[in-house]
């Protein structure tokens, strides 16, 4: 199997490439003076297995995909590892006329008969996966977290997601060890006050680590570290899959007393300490 990587995620191929006991196969990318992208993989792929690893963290990395899928045509099969789809969130029309934008990506990708089967490291919206053409499947890296957290040795750690959509993932990120989970509430007081809460684990006098799926501009985290560090909890700790940081979510997240920013490679970036090639290679064997 020959591992292809896409511009943002050189790393990550590489380290699935070393847990399969091969090497990350060669390409090259530039850009012309108009801003347009050339891609080229300089390995033969001709009638072999190969595997393309491509995060679609901006616009440019959708358009480096599609280049890679059209440059392997020749390959036998062809599998598609996206660590982070972009575009995930809209999955359904809320006014006439609007984009569905994470079908329009799908068509995208699997559209020419090229690619046979998709994964993708916890799409934020399992829906989704049906508007692929091909096989496409979910990877949970949630576990990786409980299993990170579980070596650090925390002290009898509380797993807090910061809303109701993240209680499937804070349940994940638990269960493995045991370790207590819960979501917040936001209960409204009156017009201008709103209280936010966990709906059933106290909180005071533990360690806390709030997990979800996504963290990006980081004002849900940070509102949710404030209120729970206000609740009298210990060093609190936020972790996630996809750890975008854009803006100044790391600024608001450690302002609010955050003690660790902890995140996986799905996008690359300084708080990826957990790596989900294992995650990958594991199935990609199967």
């Amino acid at each position: 199997m020959k591992i292809i990587p896409g511009v943002s995620t050189q790393v990550l191929a590489a380290r699935i490439a070393t847990e399969l006991g091969g090497k990350v196969s060669l390409c090259e990318f530039k850009r012309f003076p108009d801003g347009e992208l050339y891609t080229r993989v300089v390995d033969d792929v001709k009638d072999e297995e190969v595997t393309i690893v491509q995060s679609l963290i901006a616009d440019s990395g959708m358009i480096d995909l599609l280049q890679l899928i059209d440059a392997v045509e020749e390959a036998h099969k062809t599998t598609v590892i996206i660590p982070y789809l972009g575009y995930a969130r809209q999955d359904k029309r809320f006014k006439p006329g609007e984009a569905i934008s994470s079908r329009a990506i799908a068509r995208g990708i699997s559209f020419a008969g090229i690619v046979d089967r998709i994964y993708i490291v916890n799409v934020h919206n399992h829906a989704v996966l049906r508007y692929f053409d091909v096989e496409a499947n979910n990877l949970d890296a949630a576990p990786l977290i409980g299993d990170y957290i579980a070596q650090k040795e925390i002290e009898e750690p509380v797993i807090i997601g910061p809303d109701e959509g993240a209680r499937e993932l804070a349940k994940a990120v638990a269960v493995h060890h045991g370790f207590d989970y819960d979501v917040l509430e936001k209960k409204r007081i009156s017009g201008d006050e709103v209280r936010i809460t966990p709906k059933e684990v106290c909180v005071a006098g533990k360690n806390v680590v709030i997990v979800d799926d996504i963290i990006s501009t980081g004002g849900t985290i940070a509102e949710a570290a404030s209120m729970i560090k206000a609740h009298g909890a210990n060093d609190i700790y936020v972790a996630c899959i996809h750890g975008l940081f854009m803006q100044n979510a790391t600024i608001r997240i450690l302002n609010a007393g955050v003690e660790e920013i902890i995140a996986t490679d799905t996008i690359q970036s300084i708080f990826s300490e957990i790596s989900v090639a294992k995650l990958i290679a594991e199935e990609l064997t199967r």
